[in-house]
């Protein structure tokens, strides 16, 4: 697996040797003899933090802004979502109703707006927290706020000039915020000091291949009696069939995740009175990873809300996920109140 942050080498070694001139003052007060500087180590290639797209050498991905989160509605009403061609990465979580709403996270680029822009979950701390995202968010729930809060989850609202309501659609309340991520990043980038975000995923390079798949071209991923997706492979891509994109920027995924997650319910309800459910993206559970027309099952395995994500095949050898876009989908692994999701090839 490949090191997310190439850079600190770098530092360390400059930091030591910096630290050893002043040693050899100290300790003596003769002419230190001349000698011809050793050469540095050479830096290991960077590559994006959300793709594990490798970059060209004496490139960096880091950047000054932070990575973004935008959460956009994924129901009919939503159409056409906008912005989602440019995700590095797009995470579908189940919510009250069978429906689903999206975690759209960018960082390589920044589009001028994303949306329509929904509320936040408990489920997105398991999401945002391992690479230090912002959440770019209408609203939420007070559970939510200090479920967000109690991982160190940070989010831009409407509170601020970065998310804010379309004009253009009165009618529509839900489905008229804005998300100005460009914006928010341009601001960011005055005060200097965003870091790279650590690997989403475990990324291999672009010799990495999965092995032991089985063929699968069409795949339906099932949440809910309300939302299956439905996926099939074509053009090298993973094409989801069902979806509210704008039809000219669609997020075209390389790879696709699906992890079956533990589910319990917060204790609140929506305003309508439904239930709603939470998936948390720790622990370890069940895991099928889609490329180039293959399946593979596998298993996920996540320490804490802020853990990075690794994969194991049926013999526990690590899986390493080859750098491109990917769609993650947590479905549920069911808990009574909820019934599990789960993965079928045609």
């Amino acid at each position: 697996m490949r090191t997310s942050r190439p850079g600190f080498l770098l530092r360390a070694t400059a930091t030591l040797a910096a630290a050893g001139l002043v040693l050899t003052g100290c300790g003596s007060s003769e002419e230190p003899k001349e000698t011809k500087p050793s050469p540095s180590a050479p830096a290991e290639p960077d590559h994006e933090p959300l793709t594990g797209a490798e970059l060209p050498e004496g490139q960096t991905a880091a950047r000054q802004h932070p990575a973004y989160i935008v959460k956009i509605d994924n129901t009919p009403a939503s159409a056409p979502q906008y912005g989602m061609a440019k995700a590095d990465m797009v995470v579908q979580e189940l919510v009250e109703g069978g429906v689903t709403r999206l975690a759209v996270a960018y960082y390589s680029q920044l589009p001028k707006e994303a949306g329509p822009v929904r509320s936040m979950r408990a489920t997105d701390a398991g999401i945002a927290a391992p690479i230090g995202a912002k959440i770019m968010t209408s609203g939420a729930a007070p559970y939510t706020y200090a479920q967000l809060k109690k991982h160190d989850v940070e989010w831009i609202d409407m509170s601020t000039p970065y998310v804010v309501r379309d004009t253009s659609k009165p009618h529509d309340f839900l489905h008229s915020v804005v998300a100005k991520v460009a914006k928010a990043g341009k601001a960011a980038a005055k005060d200097g000091k965003a870091e790279r975000p650590a690997d989403f995923m475990p990324w291999g390079d672009a010799t990495t291949e999965l092995t032991g798949g089985k063929p699968a071209k069409a795949v339906d991923v099932k949440f809910s009696q309300a939302r299956t997706d439905n996926w099939i492979f074509k053009g090298g891509k993973y094409r989801l069939q069902n979806h509210y994109m704008s039809k000219s920027g669609q997020f075209l995924a390389d790879t696709v995740v699906v992890a079956q997650t533990r589910t319990t319910i917060a204790p609140y309800k929506d305003p309508g009175g439904a239930i709603v459910p939470v998936s948390h993206f720790t622990g370890r559970g069940k895991a099928w990873i889609m490329r180039a027309g293959q399946i593979v099952e596998a298993t996920w395995v996540k320490k804490g809300e802020k853990g990075a994500v690794a994969f194991t095949d049926a013999s526990g050898a690590a899986i390493e996920i080859p750098p491109g876009k990917v769609w993650l989908d947590l479905i549920p692994k069911g808990n009574g109140q909820v019934e599990p999701g789960g993965v079928s090839v045609e």
